[in-house]
């Protein structure tokens, strides 16, 4: 293992692999450490994505920028990596009622939502596996990331090239020497902090007000296959076909940073399943992930305002899968070619 790089970046969630790539694509050298043994939500998470989301069913912030991006950046790691970690579903999402029905029939000419919804399904009978009276919404440019699979071979990656450190990152052991960044035995032009929630342990990013978002799932195993992912309150991620299996969350509970799953969220999950699936279902597993989520709902991205040799990207919150290849890339030419960050998401918002 060498010891002069570009950067330091310190874990390797999603937010850290998606810097780390999009940074060694631009030929940088990269040190990544991370504790591969400790938490981490990206390993827990579903790995949905869905350009239209929230109760109010709206096209997420940025979308055809996100949306546009996250295809061909997940594609090039799994063409590097040898592996198929993206996987690319329509999502149904039952309407709630006849007004949301008639809303959506006026909204299907609007330009805006043309790119990502593939038409309506009005047959309650179209989808006998769950419950959907007055139909729903057929959405596209959707689907998920197997982010288990995607950490485990960027790391292994990494560690090939001899360029992780598989250890819990010490504070006390960085020192800021004039133009470079020294860890240990170590040294780079600078460090950047992708811890996800610890950030809130981290004194330089004091300001940044990231909340600690907890989201419990619980895997399922049915009665009868279900043939794509449903999303109404909770999603219905079916993983394995053959074997009935599916992931189901999630629970959103701020400002608790316990990683123990809780009978209250197995609850809540389990009854609202019980509200739109029609067959039967055993739980056969369940976990919890706490995702850093920020008051704002946007990234956090940048060099600290007083150091500029320390970074942080941060902030990704729920919707991690569309948003790190983005703005990882964004940031990467920002760190390397002078690209000019958006004011929504620079991370000196908070030290104004």
């Amino acid at each position: 293992m060498r010891d002069d790089y570009d950067f330091i970046i310190v874990g390797q969630g999603l937010a850290g692999t998606c810097l780390a790539h999009a940074l060694r694509k631009q030929s940088q050298r990269v040190l990544v450490i991370d504790d591969h043994a400790q938490f981490s939500a990206s390993m827990v998470a579903g790995g949905l994505y869905n350009p239209i989301t929230g109760r109010n069913m709206v096209l997420t912030w940025m979308a055809d920028e996100l949306f546009t991006f996250l295809d061909p950046f997940y594609r090039q790691i799994e063409r590097e990596l040898a592996i198929k970690c993206l996987h690319p579903q329509p999502i149904f999402r039952p309407f709630g009622s006849v007004e949301e029905l008639n809303e959506w029939q006026g909204k299907l000419s609007d330009q805006l939502y043309k790119p990502y919804v593939e038409g309506l399904i009005t047959d309650p009978t179209e989808n006998p596996m769950i419950n959907n009276p007055f139909g729903g919404l057929q959405i596209k440019r959707s689907g998920y990331l197997d982010t288990k699979l995607l950490l485990s071979a960027y790391r292994d990656s990494l560690i090939k090239d001899k360029c992780y450190l598989d250890e819990k990152f010490n504070l006390n052991e960085l020192n800021l020497q004039g133009q470079k960044v020294v860890y240990k035995a170590h040294s780079a032009g600078k460090i950047i902090f992708c811890e996800g929630p610890e950030v809130t342990a981290n004194p330089w990013f004091e300001p940044v007000k990231i909340v600690p978002l907890k989201g419990e799932v619980i895997t399922i195993k049915t009665a009868e296959p279900l043939n794509r992912i449903f999303n109404k309150g909770i999603f219905v991620l079916p993983l394995e076909a053959s074997k009935n299996i599916c992931i189901v969350g999630s629970t959103y509970l701020r400002n608790d940073s316990s990683w123990d799953p809780t009978e209250k969220g197995r609850s809540e999950i389990e009854q609202k399943l019980k509200n739109i699936l029609s067959c039967k279902f055993e739980i056969i597993g369940h976990r919890a992930g706490v995702r850093p989520t920020v008051v704002d709902r946007r990234p956090v991205i940048g060099l600290h305002p007083e150091n500029k040799n320390i970074a942080i990207f941060n902030g990704m919150g729920t919707k991690g899968v569309s948003l790190a290849p983005y703005f990882a890339e964004l940031f990467a030419s920002h760190l390397t070619q002078n690209r000019i960050l958006l004011s929504s998401v620079n991370v000196t918002r908070f030290f104004t």
